[in-house]
């Protein structure tokens, strides 16, 4: 009995719409699945390579045809020869396994279960990348590098970011929505100057403008809680301070660092934490005493600082960029480094985050909200 696959297609450049393909398993180049090898499979291995299109795993296997586990355009071109025609000299040895977990695939989870979860969407923002996982939680990436913000979400899930790091095989672990566990936000931000150094810390993976100094939100409460409520921030990437220097995440020499300042978090204009280095799923204490029935704001700023001139990378530009929510949503956050100026002007952090999430134990949330970045 053949097997049965599922081929998803997704569009690059943003949330665009999922065509379910029914495939059978092929070999030997028969991606499609169809009882032979022609262009038809060579144009899916193309949207493959393109980053468009995600295969199954019995589909990876029917397009490497030199058996090295990876497809790459060899595995085209060999295909190419193939379809027509032309005798290969040296063919390539079979039996090569496609190693699931190579630096741009992984697997998406249910927290409490863990049960893989099928249809989620896989993505790097800032990068206009999205893809599905398949029938097993499963997701290849395109052309991935260290340092971003890889972010999933899923229906009825707060959604989950990680920093993506060398050796991949990521796993993102989804909890399930309920009255305690609110999402505010489901964007990417790049909040700064758009003004950084080479050395910042993940200066080489700021795509986006910067959309100004500090990120807000209001958010509603029905009635005041009886415990403190946790902030979630999903992801954090580009902070410049000693400390991140320390940590090897800046390559910056510590005199051209924020010295004092962090990334600040503000609730009801009351400074509540500064994060000093970057990192996943930061929690942020949201004192009950601070808190008020009603409408409660939040705010996210960038640290800021005057200089000596240095050596800087300018992006331009003032628009930030999201990806729209998607059931209640995810959000992932990034940071980079603007250099201080020679005349005395101000100079702001760059920096990117993911996703907000708040736990609300005593279920006091309102579903409302609203946000609004500037200087």
């Amino acid at each position: 009995m053949l097997k049965r696959g599922l081929l998803l297609v997704s569009s690059c450049l943003g949330l665009g719409g999922v065509l379910a393909v029914p495939v059978l398993a092929g070999g030997g180049g028969d991606v499609n699945g169809d009882g032979r090898t022609d262009k038809a499979d060579i144009g899916l291995v193309n949207e493959y390579l393109s980053g468009t299109l995600l295969l199954q795993d019995n589909q990876i296997a029917a397009a490497d045809a030199d058996g090295d586990g990876k497809i790459t355009g060899t595995d085209r071109e060999l295909l190419e020869r193939r379809v027509g025609g032309i005798a290969l000299k040296n063919p390539p040895k079979s039996g090569g396994k496609v190693n699931l977990q190579s630096a741009d695939s992984g697997v998406v989870v249910d927290q409490a279960t863990g049960q893989p979860l099928a249809g989620v969407e896989v993505a790097i923002p800032d990068e206009g990348i999205v893809v599905k996982t398949d029938s097993e939680g499963r997701f290849r990436l395109p052309n991935t590098e260290p340092g971003k913000i890889l972010t999933a979400k899923a229906s009825n899930y707060a959604p989950s970011s990680v920093t993506m790091q060398k050796g991949g095989g990521f796993q993102l672990q989804l909890q399930q929505l309920s009255p305690r566990l609110q999402v505010l936000d489901d964007n990417l931000y790049h909040l700064g100057d758009n003004n950084y150094d080479q050395f910042s810390a993940n200066a080489g993976q700021f795509q986006l403008p910067a959309q100004g100094r500090d990120y807000r939100r209001t958010f509603t409460l029905s009635k005041y809680p009886s415990r403190d409520l946790t902030l979630r921030i999903g992801s954090i990437i580009g902070i410049d301070t000693p400390q991140s220097v320390a940590a090897g995440q800046s390559k910056l020499p510590i005199s051209n660092t924020f010295q004092d300042s962090g990334l600040k978090v503000f609730l009801n204009n009351q400074l509540i934490k500064q994060l000093f280095v970057n990192g996943d799923n930061i929690a942020v204490v949201l004192p009950r005493w601070l808190l008020q029935r009603g409408n409660n704001d939040l705010r996210i700023e960038t640290a800021s600082s005057t200089g000596s001139g240095r050596s800087m990378i300018s992006l331009g530009g003032s628009r930030g960029f999201g990806l729209g929510g998607f059931g209640m949503g995810g959000f992932g956050f990034g940071v980079g480094r603007g250099m201080g100026s020679s005349d005395g002007r101000v100079d702001y952090d760059d920096i990117e985050f993911a996703h907000i999430v708040i736990e609300d134990p005593s279920n006091s949330l309102n579903a409302g909200s609203r946000s609004s970045q500037g200087y």
